[in-house]
């Protein structure tokens, strides 16, 4: 009887493990990178607006860019660790938050970059009649008033008032003023005495309803210094009403809440504070009367955002979960 040769048992196909080194970019793509990054970038615009290499604009731009990045990234980390809950997809997160960084960037970028002016008219009485902006050209306009000053000998402060009047093509008029000017101010260098500051505010931006037709100068006053000058520039005002924005600004606050209240009610409201402190900057940001905001108006906005999104993204994390049940939180208990 032959006897049949046995075959060895073939072994069972081990599954590939990745390697170190991809385990290794995954954990700092998922960890540090990306703030690191976030804060270079952010460093080096200021730098470069210190040293006057880049434009003001485009330097407060690309820190409004880094600053929400980094806010993202910081948000984002718990959900994408390793031990993270998988109800919500990586790529679904990132997708979330390059829209969170797109739709709180926005009010930012619409201010900084204005677009083409529509008009510019010098305000002085004998520029009665001139036209600013010609025809219809959108709901509303930014209408910047600019101050000039004449070249002073004596460290002294100079304050101008302007009254502008200006009139549609169906007879509305519309009323701007305010005051522009400079002042010194002496600040204190540790032990080593004070030192003169030189402060200036000498733009003033008003958002103005077009109305019927273009807008034409009626008259406008200056008050005050001898010998300045004044005109006043029309942009295209890009944003919705305050009203919308705040409006806006509570449904994005709201959302994160109710996210984080699902995610995990136990966890540090990450979201919730990340979303109110950006929304409470933009707002900020938006509302402000600077007529050529720049990267010290993004930083202003943003250290205010920061506080109320801290102190109100906490209160309103711990309402929630003091009156909502926490079912959830039993539930990942088990």
């Amino acid at each position: 009887m032959a006897r049949t040769a046995s075959r060895p048992a073939s072994k069972q196909a081990r599954p590939k493990q990745p390697s170190i080194r991809r385990l290794l970019v995954g954990d700092a793509l998922r960890s540090w990178a990306l703030p690191t990054a976030a804060v270079a970038v952010l460093v080096v615009a200021i730098l470069l607006d210190m040293l006057e290499v880049i434009p003001d604009p485009t330097a407060a731009g690309v820190s409004v860019l880094a600053l929400l990045v980094l806010t993202a990234a910081l948000a984002v980390a718990p959900l994408l660790a390793d031990d993270a809950d998988e109800r919500v997809k990586p790529a679904a997160i990132v997708a979330i938050a390059l829209l969170w960084v797109t739709v709180l960037g926005y009010p930012f970028e619409a201010r900084l970059f204005t677009g083409p002016a529509l008009g510019h008219v010098v305000l002085d009485p004998a520029a009665s009649g001139a036209t600013l902006v010609a025809g219809n050209t959108g709901a509303r306009a930014d209408v910047v008033v600019d101050l000039h000053l004449p070249i002073a000998s004596d460290r002294r402060d100079r304050t101008v008032h302007y009254d502008v009047d200006m009139v549609d093509d169906a007879g509305g008029h519309t009323r701007i003023d305010g005051e522009l000017g400079d002042s010194w101010r002496m600040r204190r260098m540790g032990r080593r005495g004070s030192v003169p500051s030189h402060l200036e505010h000498l733009s003033q931006s008003h958002v103005v309803e077009l109305g019927a037709g273009g807008l034409h100068l009626v008259g406008a006053t200056l008050v005050g210094e001898p010998g300045a000058t004044a005109a006043a520039t029309a942009y295209r005002y890009r944003l919705p009403g305050m009203a919308v924005l705040y409006g806006l600004a509570i449904l994005l606050c709201a959302g994160a809440l109710a996210f984080d209240h699902w995610w995990d009610p136990r966890a540090r409201a990450t979201a919730t504070i990340a979303t109110t402190g950006a929304a409470a900057a933009a707002l900020v940001f938006a509302g402000s009367g600077s007529g050529h905001p720049g990267l010290r108006d993004v930083i202003g906005a943003a250290l205010v955002g920061a506080v109320a999104g801290f102190a109100l993204g906490t209160a309103l994390a711990w309402l929630v979960g003091t009156l909502l049940p926490r079912g959830n939180t039993a539930r990942r208990a088990a």
